[in-house]
């Protein structure tokens, strides 16, 4: 009798420390959290969703998505660099990753991923629609339920933009305007776009052109724009 208690009691203690919880499951549980503004405990389900499945994008892409939120910037990067050791042509991640050098005002590699991020499949050539958004061409489709490959894709003028944004921080003026240009071309961020173009332009000593686009920048709405064009354009 007595063995056969223990027997039960081992076999209870086994069954209770046995973890049946899916990564699916945890992950959808994190984004239940995310939902309510708890990132803390999303991140701690995400932790045992990635100690179910290490190679779980998803996972990986939001846990650095929620320490970034949380002003861990390097922990996002590690995170979304995890993603990198086995997809090393992620779209999404490689931008992340330069987003948050970005923040971190490491200019150059921010430059790095980026570009990483565009010479990828997953950057989807971008152009305007007659209504006046942006399109992206899709090559592949991919529709797995939770980690589908379409979700890491960006449309490559974004990525353009922000590579643009960086190039600027760092006087590679000539650079960033063919990613401005290019990010114009296809309807993205033009009041940006515009605005950045004509900081170039007066960095380079070519009023008309800075004062054309601060004033197509005005134009959309840009308000520091309309103080450039006060205090540059109007003599």
């Amino acid at each position: 009798m007595r063995e056969k208690l223990i027997y039960i009691l081992i076999f209870g203690v086994l069954l209770y420390s046995c973890d049946f919880t899916s990564a699916d499951e945890y992950y959808n549980q994190a984004f239940e959290y995310e939902e309510k503004g708890d990132l803390k405990k999303a991140i701690e389900l995400l932790d045992k969703s990635i100690e179910k499945q290490s190679d779980f994008r998803p996972a990986l892409l939001n846990r650095g998505y929620y320490k970034t939120e949380l002003g861990n910037l390097d922990g996002g990067i590690m995170d979304y660099k995890k993603i990198l050791e086995f997809d090393s042509d992620n779209t999404l991640a490689l931008y992340n990753i330069g987003t948050n050098y970005q923040e971190l005002e490491k200019p150059k590699k921010a430059i790095e991923y980026f570009t990483k991020a565009l010479n990828t499949s997953g950057a989807l050539t971008s152009f305007a629609n007659s209504n006046g958004g942006t399109l992206g061409l899709r090559t592949n489709l991919d529709f797995d339920k939770l980690d589908n490959d379409n979700d890491f894709e960006i449309h490559k003028c974004k990525i353009q933009f922000s590579r643009g944004v960086n190039y600027f921080f760092t006087k590679k003026y000539d650079l960033a305007i063919i990613d401005f240009e290019n990010s114009i071309k296809a309807n993205y961020n033009k009041a940006e776009s515009h605005f950045f173009l004509g900081g170039i332009y007066l960095e380079k000593a070519e009023l008309n052109k800075a004062c054309e686009n601060f004033t197509l920048s005005a134009d959309l709405g840009d308000l520091d724009a309309k103080e450039k064009i006060k205090v540059h354009c109007n003599e």
